[in-house]
């Protein structure tokens, strides 16, 4: 692992770099990097990305939740801190909101494996955690069964959480899921309305008549 100063660079400019690719709006979601066996570096809550500093990441135990530093970290760090423990090989957590990830959260369902890379960085089909009201220990307990032998996962309603043992592997891993979203949406959307190609305004009419008929 590399020093201090050098994780929390690299955490801040994943918060660039996520913005730049469309993976994150505004300041929604929060990036955690393993500091050492016991520690992790987190982003703060409601800071803009771009005016974040490395000095701004607060440093949190990642079995007590205790924390220090200038700013209060994510309210998303009990879940960053549980993968962190569950999963020795990963150094990495991503939780954002990318537009088609947290549009297929919204159904609910598992992504199959749509490429190899995904295979690759993913691990297999990215599951989707049921539903837990944000903080609770059952949002957490969700997500890590949803991550098991994965490095990607939605949640329910909820966006997605990508790891990996670096920060270009969680990369991958979020940029795979948000790519597989969008081939699977235009896919389902042209099937099922026998269009030969895809909109945005078709996938709109679908979804409408969609929950008419329920």
């Amino acid at each position: 692992m590399a020093n201090e100063y050098e994780l929390r660079c690299a955490v801040k400019q994943a918060g660039v770099d996520m913005l730049k690719e469309n993976l994150v709006q505004g300041t929604w979601g929060n990036i955690s990097i393993r500091l050492d066996e016991n520690r992790m570096l987190v982003t703060p809550s409601g800071l803009d990305y771009i005016t974040l500093t490395p000095e701004d990441m607060a440093i949190v135990d990642i079995n007590t939740l205790e924390w220090t530093g200038p700013k209060k970290p994510t309210s998303e760090r009990k879940i960053h801190a549980a993968i962190l423990r569950d999963r020795p090989e990963i150094n990495v957590v991503l939780h954002s909101h990318p537009t088609q990830c947290s549009i297929f959260a919204s159904t609910r369902k598992s992504l199959p494996v749509m490429n190899d890379r995904m295979a690759k960085y993913i691990g297999g089909e990215a599951r989707c955690a049921k539903y837990g009201l944000p903080g609770t220990k059952k949002i957490t307990a969700n997500t890590l069964e949803a991550l098991k032998d994965r490095n990607g996962c939605f949640l329910a309603n909820h966006g997605v959480f990508a790891c990996g043992a670096t920060v270009e592997d969680a990369f991958e891993a979020i940029r795979v899921l948000e790519e597989g979203c969008r081939e699977y949406i235009v896919k389902t959307v042209l099937e099922k309305t026998g269009a030969k190609e895809f909109s945005d305004e078709l996938l709109y009419s679908l979804f409408i008549k969609t929950i008419r008929t329920k």
